[in-house]
């Protein structure tokens, strides 16, 4: 099972470090894949509610392996389309595809090995059953190591 740490958190939410260049390197530093959200607004941007550290794109590429990146705006949809990325864009869905044919599942009731889901509190992994998923995406993704 993919281990994802939410936004580089990996032992709960930190709303000052997360999204940041460092945090995200150091989650990818201790093994954990990353979802990570990013715009584009003259260049590429990361952050939840807006774009906050601008990037070059060489992050996103270099790390490619390690990253799931979240498109916040139709530009930077349109735009990161043409690198070999893992991305995707949802709002409110409960089923969003991913570029790499595996899903993003926020129904996580009905779920397969084809799914990534997100458990974003420390109760929400403390009480998942483990289910054949491909991967789980969370701000305490530590717990599950």
């Amino acid at each position: 099972m993919k281990l994802i740490s939410h936004r580089g958190n990996i032992n709960g939410k930190d709303l000052l470090l997360e999204n940041s260049p460092s945090y995200i390197e150091t989650a990818i530093y201790l093994g954990y894949n990353v979802e990570i959200d990013v715009w584009y607004d003259d260049g590429v941007w990361l952050g939840h509610d807006a774009p906050e550290y601008k990037i070059p794109i060489e992050f996103l590429t270099s790390n490619s392996s390690r990253l799931w990146i979240h498109c916040k705006n139709f530009k930077a949809l349109s735009k990161l389309l043409k690198y070999d990325l893992t991305i995707f864009y949802h709002e409110k869905e409960e089923y969003t595809i991913i570029s790499n044919k595996l899903i993003w599942a926020h129904n996580i009731k009905t779920v397969d090995n084809t799914c990534i889901i997100p458990l974003l509190s420390k109760m929400d992994v403390e009480a998942w059953k483990p289910s054949d998923v491909y991967g789980v995406c969370s701000d305490y993704i530590e717990l599950l190591k």
